[in-house]
């Protein structure tokens, strides 16, 4: 196992000392950013001209959204290096060391969680900040909560993203794939839009994506304070149509997740990913 620990160090220095590689995979979050502050801000602020804080419950809501979708990003931006050993062979001088396949393996997961959290932890402080500084209602447990979800959410995107980018050889059919998860995931995640206003097999989709139900983990945690001194003293209608339509709350076919189904299922959907990865291994 000492093996697979060095090797997990090795890919998380070349990831950070790749800087381009870092930029790159945050690029998901920088377009989300930049489409919040030019348009997304404005527009829905104004839909609800009648709430007093709703700036301060919007930019926590795009700040959770963010938190939900950095652990896939950062995962795809780390798994470069695995698929550039492999382009350009050095992943069979790692198979002739003593590690088994299963040892390789779990050092690039290993290395790809670990960058996922740590990515993660700063944005979270960065955005727990930028809450505070602004004056966002934030509580000591919402803030503990959101520190404890970076854990599934960073397993559950790195072991996913895994499981996919082991099946590429080339760097140019990673680049693709790269390209494609940083800007759809925005999207699936409900982000870029809110969820309620996305067209109803977009809905699907993104409900069966575990980094959305990871951003409504967060949106609770992180806005949850925000959201209840907003609709304070309003009917409880208007609440559940807005915790729906902003991706508080997620259902499928008529089933509602509360927080606890949300976390079984993000951890069955990535119990799948592991198996179809361990196959994988075992097949190659």
């Amino acid at each position: 196992m000492n093996g697979a620990l060095q090797l997990a160090r090795r890919n998380v220095l070349c990831y950070f000392r790749d800087r381009g590689a870092v930029v790159f995979s945050l690029m998901a979050v920088i377009i989300v950013v930049m489409l919040y502050l030019l348009f997304l801000r404005n527009m829905l602020v104004e839909s609800y001209p009648d709430m007093d804080g709703m700036p301060q419950l919007i930019d926590a809501w795009v700040l959770a959204g963010i938190l939900g979708i950095v652990p896939v990003t950062t995962s795809a931006g780390s798994l470069q290096t695995m698929v550039e050993d492999k382009a350009n062979g050095r992943m069979r001088d790692i198979l002739v060391t003593p590690m088994r396949p299963h040892e390789v393996a779990a050092g690039y997961i290993m290395s790809t969680f670990l960058v996922g959290l740590i990515m993660s932890v700063i944005t979270m402080v960065v955005c727990v900040a930028y809450l505070a500084a602004t004056g966002c209602p934030l509580s000591a447990s919402g803030i503990a909560v959101t520190a404890v979800l970076l854990i599934p959410s960073s397993l559950s995107g790195s072991i996913i993203i895994y499981a996919i980018t082991s099946f590429f050889r080339s760097t140019g059919a990673f680049s693709g794939f790269f390209v494609v998860v940083s800007v759809l995931i925005g999207f699936l995640a409900g982000i870029y839009m809110p969820m309620g206003t996305m067209p109803d097999g977009m809905q699907v989709v993104g409900t069966l994506v575990p980094a959305s139900h990871m951003a409504s983990l967060f949106r609770d945690s992180l806005a949850g304070d925000a959201l209840d001194d907003v609709f304070a003293g309003a009917p409880a209608d208007v609440l559940a149509d807005f915790r729906t339509d902003m991706g508080f709350d997620l259902s499928l076919g008529g089933f509602g997740f509360d927080p606890s189904t949300c976390i079984i299922y993000v951890l069955v959907v990535t119990a799948v990913f592991f198996a179809i990865a361990v196959l994988g291994i075992r097949r190659r």
